[in-house]
């Protein structure tokens, strides 16, 4: 197979973490692979790179710029793809437009978090139109969590047609990572998340504030950076929080944290969270998207209702409080992790989809 994966971008998030995981395994494992980011690289995009894989940046911010497309479809059909991979909108779209030039098949990786409601973040007014066009005629759809299946099928996206591939972690990854010393002693809670305004990291602020009036060796930190990093620093002044900024070495942070926090309003299949699992650390987590697939309420941590920051103040003062219990929730999320989100599996199940759209594609 040759697999052309087309992005907006592989700044940061999630979604770009996962594709600069899976992308770089299909290409260890002999599959011919390219990447496409549309507008900007990032470093993501570098170590997608620095793994060996044909990777090109085209630098264009305007999209409908006919030209614009003409240079994308021309880079799309000099590889000769027998699947073109998309995320995000503007990925889907050019994507689209390639594979039919290319008589190739289309798959869209949708990684669009969800709402408590259960519907999928939607995208702008100008977007929404498109992507109904499209939905229609994508060949497949991989979603990373079977609740995103019921709202990607009220936009049009063809009814058995999309397959459920949970994120995973590879054992390797994890393996001998050393605690950073930066977390400070007492009981340190880690946040790895954007700064966005769906990411609610103002309630975790809010909760390791009232959490440490209770029990002062709360300790909160944050790895990330967004658009709110100004309101955030003035509320987590004084309050016991430390925000970290945009972090490389996040596994090493998890590492060294004694439980993690996951406060959004809107997630899908979140990779920190998993990162977690497999390095033994209790999840505090918002019931929002796939996480209740990830976190077991009571087993391998908390789950909070989204919005509020009492329940995650008290679900962090249970953990404080019991130390030994906290352990046995990280060790019950590593056997999770295992079982349900190994990094292997993913790939096989990920490629297993794609031979199957193409074969399809073929007949």
């Amino acid at each position: 197979m040759r697999l052309l994966f087309v992005c907006p971008d592989m700044r940061t998030g999630g979604a770009e973490r996962h594709w600069a995981t899976l992308i770089p395994e299909l290409h260890d494992r002999g599959t011919s692979v390219k990447l496409v980011a549309l507008a900007d690289a990032g470093p993501f995009f570098e170590d997608v790179a620095a793994r060996g894989v044909p990777a090109e940046c085209l630098g264009l911010h305007r999209h409908t710029n006919p030209r614009a497309l003409r240079l994308a479809l021309s880079v799309g059909a000099a590889f000769e793809p027998d699947a073109v991979v998309t995320r995000g909108v503007s990925g889907q779209l050019v994507g689209e437009a390639i594979a039919r030039r290319s008589h190739a098949v289309h798959v869209m990786n949708e990684h669009t978090p969800l709402m408590p409601d259960g519907r999928l973040v939607p995208p702008r007014p100008h977007q929404r139109a498109l992507t109904r066009l499209v939905a229609r005629r994508v060949d497949g759809v991989i979603a990373v969590t079977r609740r995103q299946v019921p709202p990607l099928e009220t936009l049009g996206y063809p009814r058995g047609r999309i397959d459920v591939v949970p994120n995973g972690v590879f054992e390797r990854d994890v393996q001998g990572v050393e605690a950073s010393s930066e977390l400070a002693d007492g009981f340190s809670v880690l946040c790895v998340s954007g700064l966005r305004r769906e990411k609610r990291v103002d309630l975790f602020i809010e909760a390791v504030a009232a959490a440490r009036r209770d029990n002062p060796e709360i300790r909160g930190y944050v790895a990330g950076e967004g658009t709110e990093r100004e309101q955030l620093e003035r509320l987590a002044e004084g309050n016991g929080v430390t925000l970290l900024g945009a972090r490389r070495d996040v596994l090493a942070l998890i590492r060294g944290a004694d439980a993690i926090c996951l406060p959004s309003e809107a997630e899908a299949l979140p990779m920190s969270i998993l990162e977690a699992m497999a390095l033994e650390r209790p999840v505090v987590a918002t019931d929002v998207g796939g996480v209740p697939e990830q976190v077991v309420d009571g087993e391998t941590g908390h789950l909070v209702p989204a919005g509020h920051p009492e329940p995650i103040r008290h679900a962090l003062l249970a953990l404080a409080a019991d130390p030994e219990r906290a352990r046995e929730m990280g060790a019950a999320g590593r056997r999770r992790q295992r079982e349900r989100f190994d990094g292997d599996a993913m790939v096989d199940d990920y490629v297993r989809v794609f031979e199957e759209a193409v074969t399809n594609g073929q007949a």
